[in-house]
């Protein structure tokens, strides 16, 4: 059998011949409904340059028992270390697998855990929710864990970073907790070269002229747990390339493999959820300038002339109003550079170019220089649905997705990676 996607162009020109010359016997006759038929005139329409079978593939087995031998339990993020072992945060606290998803240690925690990455000093870096007793009143408050020796099988618990008592601007202003305290939550972590991290946080008091930092914003840590700065150039209030409403994850470029350095630049990635409303932007790429002031952030503009550059695309990342409730991001560290957003609002997963075009680059041979959509998704238990996906990983061309819902980790590849 012929491949009629494969049609020259002669035979397309052919078949449409025939179709006018017999139009008058289908008239009189009447025409019987050929599925094949439909389908190559189908084919006809599709721009050959464009037309390539390149999207990602489920690899099974996913992922569904955690570290504890138990079945997951609405996981909300996963990350594959540089020590190549996949960490996972669910509802019962932090998994850890080999990368055959075999159960390796498991740590429990009180309300579960929310984000999880890890550091070049292999230190591994939780969000989560700590009780605690105060001035007469039990207090539920936000929290980020560092351990060591997790992937030695020895965890320590080294560090504990709390909301309020960990923020600079609190130290001599309101340094206890009050009520508007236990809305707060820290929402993503991103490393920077020198092992300091940025921590996403979002919350209710977002008054500009406040005495304590809005709650919306970019906060950064030593490793020692010292709060050294809030990056006060993200507006809390107004959406714009440079604002920080209802921050759902923050990102940054070092990620595995391990390299020997790390050049010293401090951008970030921060994603907008949509607790307060869908946003314009779901994702805002942040440069970080030196200059003899110190460090300007600013809009990385390359992005925004995403849709000039690259004419004919599918989609780009700041399409306003492209996501739905966007939830986690990742960002590929080799070669590829490839941008993976997951969206629970649309339960999907979004494949981006560096350069902000939706899709990955063509196989070598194809004349196009496009990129070709392969986002992906639905609502659903299907192998590729998903059901609130909460956090995305990427390691060695495998994209991990923490499916709430699901219960389970998908795992997928794109098949033109398949050796």
């Amino acid at each position: 059998l012929w491949n009629h996607l494969d049609l020259p162009i002669a035979m397309m020109r052919y078949i449409l011949l025939l179709s006018v010359l017999f139009a008058g016997c289908d008239a009189m006759m009447g025409s019987k409904q050929d599925p094949i038929t439909d389908e190559i005139f189908t084919a006809g329409k599709i721009d050959p340059t464009q037309f390539q079978e390149v999207e990602y593939v489920p690899l099974f087995p996913f992922f569904q028992t955690g570290g504890d031998g138990l079945p997951l339990d609405q996981p909300t993020d996963v990350y594959v270390g540089y020590d190549e072992l996949v960490y996972i945060t669910d509802a019962r606290g932090l998994h850890v697998l080999d990368q055959a998803g075999r159960p390796a240690t498991f740590l429990p925690l009180p309300g579960g855990g929310t984000n999880v990455i890890q550091d070049r000093r292999l230190h591994v870096y939780v969000t989560a929710r700590r009780d605690t007793f105060l001035n007469g009143q039990n207090w539920s408050l936000p929290v980020i864990y560092r351990w060591s020796g997790i992937a030695s099988g020895s965890p320590t618990l080294e560090r504990t970073i709390w909301h309020p008592f960990d923020d600079d601007s609190r130290r001599f202003n309101l340094p206890d907790p009050i009520a508007t305290d236990e809305a707060v939550a820290f929402t993503g972590i991103g490393i920077l070269p020198n092992n300091n991290v940025y921590v996403a946080r979002r919350g209710p008091v977002n008054d500009r002229t406040s005495i304590i930092t809005a709650h919306n914003t970019v906060l950064q840590f030593t490793p020692e747990g010292v709060n050294i700065q809030a990056i006060l150039a993200l507006n809390p209030n107004i959406e714009s390339l440079r604002s920080a409403i209802d921050p759902a994850d923050v990102a940054t470029f070092v990620h595995p493999p391990q390299r020997e350095q790390f050049t010293d630049e401090q951008h970030f990635v921060l994603l907008q959820g949509a607790d307060n409303g869908p946003r314009r932007y779901g994702v805002l790429s942040i440069i970080a300038r030196v200059t003899s002031d110190g460090i300007v952030y600013e809009p990385d503009t390359r992005l925004v002339g995403a849709s000039a550059r690259t004419p004919g695309a599918s989609g780009y990342l700041y399409d306003p109003f492209q996501f739905a409730d966007v939830s986690g991001i990742a960002i590929a560290a080799d070669n590829t550079g490839y941008w993976f957003v997951t969206d629970r609002g649309k339960d999907s997963l979004f494949v981006f170019t560096s350069g902000g075009v939706e899709g990955v680059q063509p196989p070598a041979g194809i004349r196009s220089t496009i990129p070709i959509r392969v986002s992906f998704g639905g609502t659903g238990d299907g192998a590729m649905q998903f059901d609130r996906p909460e956090g995305v990983a990427y390691f060695q061309r495998l994209v991990y997705v923490a499916d709430r819902g699901n219960n389970r980790i998908g795992r997928f590849r794109l098949n033109t990676d398949f050796e």
